[in-house]
């Protein structure tokens, strides 16, 4: 799902302009039904999912502000810094998909690492504690390689692939999804695993006024400690293969300690991005998201956020779904 994308077409205006924006996540993201925006979430409140005592440092999100940037007309600079990324590694090991149509598995790894040490520690030291029951034993590990030893590089492949094999399973009703065509969003959802969310996929049209409801929601839920997986991909400009979710990427928690948590020096919202083809860790404005034109590398070097898998357990609003 990883493959670049093709080079867009010259720019210009003319009656086709519209339509080579649509993707299947903008007509799907019309059908959807409304979301509630944020608020802020206090540690220790009845919505932080247990074992986590996160905080919302700084302004949540503000949908109506960030719609005001969409068609990338305003969409801010992304300075040189911040578009290299900050890697990541697991027992010295780049954190990176093994293959072309692995982005989904690598993501729902890291994921599930994010809300469980065992899980964590065995991916970084090749160990589980002693006496761990089976039914203990974090479904992402691959039963083969409980208490064998393995180098790092091999835990995150094998790994990749024991998820590619759940999430391809009963892909289209009982029948498997080809893996060749990488991760459906509906069963990335499925396996999601993070502790008392659940997670529910969402098309979206990042040109759209939902659009900036829905990224804050995902800019709130990170920011009080809960990862949100993301699907990138094109719009029928660079060709009918390209309008389709091509990539995943996985918004995670900002840095612990840092002076401006989930937002910029000057105060807007920012998402970190883990990309899995680059197996690093991108700060990407909120606002950048919204009405791309151009490719991104924190996206995988697609252009347009197309679907996301919003976390549900943990409702940032009173009666949201």
């Amino acid at each position: 799902m990883t493959t670049p994308p093709p080079q867009p077409p010259p720019r210009g205006g003319g009656t086709h302009r519209g339509w080579r924006r649509l993707s299947l996540g903008a007509v799907l993201g019309a059908l959807a039904r409304p979301l509630v925006p944020p608020q802020s979430v206090r540690a220790g409140s009845a919505a932080t999912p247990a074992g986590h005592a996160a905080t919302l440092a700084g302004p949540a999100a503000n949908p109506a502000r960030l719609a005001g940037t969409a068609g990338g007309a305003t969409a801010p600079h992304i300075p040189p810094e911040r578009a290299r990324g900050v890697p990541v590694t697991l027992g010295g090991a780049p954190a990176r998909q093994r293959d072309a149509t692995t982005c989904g598995p690598a993501v729902l790894l890291m994921l599930a690492a994010t809300g469980d040490p065992v899980l964590a520690t065995w991916l970084e030291e090749g160990a589980l504690p002693a006496g761990l029951p089976p039914h203990r034993v974090p479904p992402e590990i691959p039963p083969a390689l409980v208490g064998a030893e393995s180098a790092a590089a091999d835990r995150l492949d094998a790994a990749q692939q024991h998820l590619q094999a759940r999430t391809c399973a009963r892909g289209l009703g009982p029948v498997p999804w080809p893996r060749r065509l990488g991760t459906p969003p509906w069963t990335a959802a499925r396996e999601a695993r993070f502790p008392g969310v659940r997670y529910r996929s969402v098309p979206l049209d990042d040109a759209s006024p939902a659009a900036a409801t829905l990224l804050a929601r995902v800019h709130a839920a990170t920011a009080a400690g809960v990862p949100v997986p993301l699907y990138a991909g094109g719009d029928l400009g660079r060709g009918l293969a390209t309008a389709v979710p091509r990539h995943v990427v996985l918004a995670v928690p900002p840095p612990p300690g840092g002076a401006h948590r989930g937002t910029d020096p000057a105060g807007p919202p920012v998402l970190h991005l883990y990309d899995p083809a680059s197996a690093r860790v991108y700060a990407v404005p909120l606002a950048a998201l919204l009405g791309r034109r151009e490719p991104l590398p924190a996206l995988g070097g697609w252009t347009h956020v197309c679907w996301v898998l919003l976390p549900t357990g943990w409702p940032p609003a009173a009666g949201a779904a």
